[in-house]
């Protein structure tokens, strides 16, 4: 049964104008920086394991609560957005991230970075990339799915562009200063894109709360965020796992880099394309596909053993896939339940994530280290992966939430925006276009 969504109120104008695609860009850009530094880690965990004496396994606790952080701050932030909008969050959380980059550059034993990376890092990210993605999101319509794709480019080019700039860093410098490095890169994104984005300009007449709970209590919301939580646990683990993997197969530390941008690289290219398809084979459909390229993706990567031409195909193939996930999540939650709470429930969708996320790259680099190689680690993750296709398969096309307290305006009659700021029919010959 087809859904009608809540009537909005604001400025409906703007939706998908200029100003439209200057918060896109601005919300793409700072989920580029903290997507590419989180995923920098894998470059920095040979260095710093060797240094604390932790071994990997010890170093990833650090990735793992930070990516847990990153992802699992969206149930506060999201709600948050309704109240204090995306900006103010861009500011502290911006704040937060730089800091922690600058505090882990300085600690002196691993548990410290445990704090400072995991709170400033995870947790100040945390604090805006759920609100970016919800604000973008709503700031389009019959645009939405390709505004997604450009906000999902940011994480892409951030992987591809930072990680090996990491790589460098750490070759010339040190971790250490490469950790300031990368703090004074983000410190200049975040500043920028706080220029650039601004609070959502059509807003929900039904209490968002209320609706929340209303799509929390779908089946499809429940889908989501069982096949996110199994997407994250071998997308993230292999983030972290590809370089140190990659190591100890005997490729140099430049080249397993330049896997992480490859993925990145190759997430743009999902994105982009995976998008451009949407309004003809629908979102969801196309999220099914991202979903099984993954399996496709870690059955190449078993057999890679020291091959580094079919590890390129196994981060090609995951880059794809990973990426029209990024890029599709934010068009398919508001197709399935509203943009009412939207903020909200990204956000639940994100804490989903985090469980995955922070489990994904703890459990590949321990099993690494205790089993002493790649194949048994691999095939875990590949298992996740198929298990996440399974669940999110079942996932309806159509919209699912029927909105039972406000009803869409009457059909056929344009719109226009009120005193008291409610979506009101109006007779046509009013003059005013919808």
């Amino acid at each position: 049964m087809a859904a009608t969504h809540p009537p909005l109120a604001g400025n409906p104008e703007l939706i998908d104008s200029w100003r439209a695609w200057l918060v896109a860009i601005g919300a793409g850009l700072s989920c580029g920086m903290a997507f590419g530094t989180i995923y920098t880690f894998g470059a920095f965990i040979e260095s710093m394991s060797t240094e604390f004496g932790s071994g990997q396994g010890g170093a990833s606790v650090m990735l793992g609560i930070a990516t847990f952080l990153f992802f699992g701050t969206g149930i506060i932030s999201g709600p948050l957005l309704h109240h204090v909008g995306p900006r103010p969050l861009l500011l502290v959380g911006g704040a937060l991230f730089v800091g922690g980059l600058v505090a882990t550059s300085s600690v002196s034993q691993l548990w410290h970075g445990y704090v400072v990376y995991g709170i400033g890092c995870g947790f100040g990210s945390g604090m805006f990339i759920s609100p970016l993605f919800a604000t973008s999101a709503a700031w389009f319509l019959r645009q939405r799915a390709v505004s997604q794709g450009l906000v999902a480019t940011g994480p892409g080019l951030g992987t591809m562009v930072l990680v090996p700039l990491a790589q460098r860093l750490i070759d010339n410098f040190g971790w250490r200063i490469a950790f300031r490095y990368l703090a004074l890169i983000a410190a200049i994104i975040v500043l920028v894109c706080f220029m650039l984005v601004r609070r959502t300009p059509l807003v929900a007449t039904v209490h968002p709360r209320e609706h929340v709970r209303r799509v929390m209590r779908t089946k499809a919301f429940w889908q989501l965020t069982i096949g996110s939580t199994l997407f994250a646990v071998p997308v993230i683990g292999s983030l972290a796992a590809i370089i140190p993997f990659a190591r100890s197969a005997g490729i140099s530390a430049s080249a397993a880099a330049w896997l992480v941008s490859i993925i990145g690289a190759s997430s743009i290219f999902g994105r982009l394309l995976l998008t451009s398809f949407a309004r003809a084979l629908g979102s969801v459909r196309l999220l099914k596909i991202s979903f099984a390229m993954l399996p496709v993706a870690y059955v190449t990567w078993f057999f890679a053993s020291d091959r580094y031409l079919q590890m390129v195909a196994f981060a090609v193939i995951l880059g794809v896939g990973y990426g029209g996930f990024v890029a599709l999540m934010g068009d398919v939650t508001p197709h399935l339940f509203g943009v009412a709470g939207i903020g909200t429930v990204l956000g639940r969708l994100f804490f989903c994530y985090a469980i995955g996320s922070m489990v994904g790259p703890i459990a590949m680099l321990t099993v690494h280290e205790s089993s002493g190689g790649t194949s048994l680690p691999i095939a875990i993750v590949a298992v996740a992966a198929a298990l996440g296709v399974l669940t999110i398969w079942m996932l309806p096309h159509e919209p699912v939430l029927v909105e039972e307290t406000a009803s869409a305006p009457a059909q056929g009659l344009p719109l226009q925006l009120s005193p008291p700021n409610v979506w009101m029919p109006v007779p046509a010959s009013s003059g005013r276009g919808s």
